[in-house]
């Protein structure tokens, strides 16, 4: 049996062709002894010990293979989990941004903007920075309300843009070949259960043969001119060579789901990482342009265009040009839309 680490897993990755002496093949390929009365002997102890260990290397191979195939399910499963995240992302955000839009659209919509003339007469001896905090700045509202629509905007861009460009790698690169990581091991599998049904086939006729061979010994008897005996072994014969190729098939499939196993997680975790860094890349830069009510009018960049400037040299990808209801028929949520007052 090949040296293997304790966890679920073969320790070697460079998962060594297994020699043809494994215990699985070698302990049944049976030296033959002649008694003095010519009874072809195989060893009865040795026969025992195979009941117990023989295909040990077999049947570990099997149960790590299916851990293998469970493996990619669960991974399968996780990706999509983390897609359905990133998807989620910008309608979040933009849940967000519009319900700081209807709470601007309130300021700004508010009412006349002055002080009726109770409160102007009770603040007449009041410092003037006093009275104007009484005050609501409609134009700052206003301001605001259309920087969170604009912020909204760019989240619907993101969704319809780089959402969907991200998404799409991540399928047409890495789920896709997940499924077919869980088909090779599926086949592998599949092997397997041809192997272990030759391999009960064969064992259940070996036993009876070197149970035909002691109980010969205990009585003395000759079995060379036996013709159930030579019949016995033939069958016994044919069993293991159908066993042994049933084997080779298995341990050459197990092989290669191995290798191919350890090309994917190398080559598909660099695609996984970059299209998620750069998806929230192009999150975070849209709100490092994005101004809150309390920035200064002077630097608000939804009032210029700086915000389309920097949003240009934030990536290579940009941010479409119209927003998400625009570009592929669908539109926000009702509860997300924001108040319309105008």
């Amino acid at each position: 049996m090949d040296s293997v680490a304790a966890g679920p897993f073969p320790s070697s990755c460079s998962l060594r062709k297994p020699e043809r002496t494994h215990a699985h093949i070698h302990t049944h390929t049976h030296t033959h002894k002649a008694d003095a009365m010519g009874n072809t002997n195989s060893s009865a102890d040795r026969s025992n010990a195979d009941d117990r260990g023989v295909h040990s290397e077999f049947m570990y191979r099997y149960e790590t293979t299916k851990k293998l195939k469970l493996s990619y399910m669960m991974l399968k499963k996780n990706v999509a989990t983390a897609v359905m995240t990133m998807e989620v992302t910008p309608q979040h955000l933009r849940d967000v941004g519009t319900g700081y839009s209807n709470v601007c659209a309130c300021l700004k919509h508010g009412g006349s903007g002055g002080t009726n003339s109770c409160i102007q007469g009770q603040a007449a001896g009041r410092e003037q920075a006093s009275i104007s905090r009484s005050r609501i700045d409609r134009e700052f509202a206003d301001e605001s309300y259309k920087g969170f629509q604009t912020f909204c905007e760019a989240m619907d861009d993101i969704k319809a843009g780089v959402c969907v460009t991200s998404r799409t790698a991540i399928h047409e690169r890495i789920t896709v070949e997940l499924d077919r990581m869980v088909l090779t091991a599926e086949r592998v599998l599949k092997q397997g259960r041809k192997t272990m049904r030759s391999m009960a086939h064969f064992t259940k006729v070996a036993r009876q043969v070197s149970r035909r061979e002691r109980a010969a010994v205990d009585q003395g008897k000759d079995l060379s001119s036996s013709k159930r005996y030579a019949k016995a072994v033939k069958e016994r014969n044919e069993k293991e060579s159908l066993y042994k190729t049933e084997l080779e098939a298995f341990d050459q499939l197990y092989e290669h789901v191995m290798v191919v196993s350890q090309e994917f997680c190398s080559s598909t975790t660099d695609i996984f990482l970059d299209c998620i860094v750069g998806y929230y890349r192009e999150i975070v830069a849209t709100i490092d342009v994005s101004d809150t009510p309390q920035c200064s009018r002077l630097q608000s960049r939804f009032r210029s265009r700086e915000r389309e400037v920097v949003l240009h040299q934030a990536s290579d990808a940009g941010f479409c040009a119209m927003p998400a209801g625009h570009m592929d028929g669908s539109k926000s949520l009702s509860s997300t839309v924001p108040l319309k007052w105008d």
